[in-house]
């Protein structure tokens, strides 16, 4: 782990195993770079120099990022307020899941979640959508609905399942975008 500087940015920076270089940008503002150890200093330093306008449109969307309740009534208001929301944008698509693939969700829950938007296990059929989806777009929530209905098809991110969300939702990459900002 060190301290790092790629032009105006100061990151810090975790080299390990992992295969690919990866930048966080947390909710402080400080950006994070995990790489693996055989990419040089300087390579990770020119590419976080190439994601200058990404870094800084990244700080800029989680300050205007909605702040969760700290009291815990308030928050657990919010999450049935948005399992109501998340379930009605859901319902007609779960509709259509069963009729033409003859799969539907078991179980569906909302909890906050750091690092994504939702998750599926297609094992037991829990879709789990994060809460902070709440406040974002309702074209975003229905991409990341349709997301993880597909995985109840499609367990992975292969060549079928991106198939079936280009079938299912022709927009899907601009939506993810929308959702990224």
């Amino acid at each position: 782990m060190g301290i790092c500087k790629a032009g105006d940015i100061v990151f810090t920076l975790y080299k390990s195993t992992r295969k690919s270089l990866g930048i966080t940008v947390r909710k402080d503002g400080t950006v994070h770079v995990r790489a693996p150890f055989w990419i040089s200093s300087r390579e990770v330093i020119r590419v976080v120099s190439s994601k200058a306008t990404w870094i800084q449109a990244r700080r800029q969307a989680l300050e205007k990022e909605p702040c969760l309740p700290l009291d815990k009534k308030e928050l657990e208001q919010l999450r049935k307020e948005a399992l109501v929301k998340f379930l009605d944008m859901a319902a007609p698509w779960v509709e259509h899941f069963n009729k033409k693939y003859g799969v539907r969700p078991e179980k569906w829950t909302v909890r906050t979640m750091n690092t994504r938007w939702g998750s599926c296990s297609s094992a037991t059929g829990r879709i789990t959508l994060n809460l902070k989806l709440f406040f974002k777009p309702d074209s975003c929530l229905e991409y990341v609905i349709v997301h993880e209905l597909c995985h109840l098809i499609h367990p992975d991110h292969g060549k079928g399942f991106y198939d079936l969300l280009e079938r299912e939702l022709p927009d899907w990459k601009h939506r993810r975008k929308q959702l990224k900002v």
